[in-house]
């Protein structure tokens, strides 16, 4: 379970690379709050991300230290040494995931009922693809000036997902800053 909710949000997170600008790069902090039914408080994960055109570094430091790398439309996870490991069925999402961050409405449209029936400069998606609806009831995504500020992932369970994002100033990252995978 716990794999599947790291897999979700990686694969969401992707998209974000695809969103920004070939020689933007953005970096910055995330506020990732898991809601479980019937407790009263999340579980709070925080950490920094580094997006660059052809990837993601997604590196969760509290609680635990974990790294994922998004690149070429493949998940990696670090193993317990530190190697970057295949996480094998992540590009059908990868895809499907960018046009959400892009609000790509033609591809949303084929994929998703989109309403904007949400509070100013969100959307709310509701799956149509079976996989995704056994998945998440819907996605409410808000975004200020192109840059995602907040996701929440709904579960069927009555569980749910939120992510606040944070961007640094824009600084100009070079990919040998970020795990490299051949």
């Amino acid at each position: 379970m716990i794999r599947l909710f790291i897999f979700s949000v990686a694969c969401l997170l992707t998209t974000l690379v695809y969103a920004s600008e070939p020689s933007l790069h953005k970096a910055g902090e995330f506020r990732q709050e898991k809601y479980f039914a019937g407790f009263a408080k999340p579980f709070i994960s925080s950490g920094v991300f580094v997006l660059e055109p052809k990837q993601l570094k997604w590196q969760v430091t509290k609680p635990i230290n974990n790294t994922l790398l998004i690149k070429n439309g493949q998940v990696y996870v670090d193993d317990s040494q530190g190697d970057a490991v295949l996480q094998p069925g992540a590009a059908p999402f990868v895809n499907l995931l960018q046009a959400i961050i892009t609000h790509d409405l033609g591809a949303l449209e084929q994929q998703f009922t989109v309403s904007d029936d949400t509070p100013a400069d969100c959307s709310l998606l509701q799956p149509k693809d079976q996989l995704l609806s056994q998945l998440f009831v819907s996605f409410q995504l808000c975004a200020v000036d192109g840059n995602v500020q907040q996701v929440r992932l709904n579960e069927h369970n009555a569980n749910y997902t939120i992510i606040h994002f944070k961007y640094a100033a824009p600084v100009n990252y070079s990919t040998t800053d970020a795990t490299e995978i051949n």
